[in-house]
């Protein structure tokens, strides 16, 4: 492995904090379930809130 790479890979990780800006984020209080009625009822479309019965 070159010099180069490590060096790389920090200079990514500090970009990233640079351009993180919502450090005041709370988690919301709606479960796993909840979010994902909410969503699939919103896109019932989308792959992940298709059932395939076999």
């Amino acid at each position: 492995m070159k010099l180069k790479t490590p060096l790389n890979i920090i200079k990514n990780a500090l970009s990233d904090i640079r351009t993180m800006h919502d450090f005041s984020y709370t988690v919301p209080n709606e479960t796993r379930d909840e979010f994902w009625e909410k969503e699939c009822s919103n896109h019932p479309t989308a792959s992940t809130c298709k059932v395939y019965e076999g």
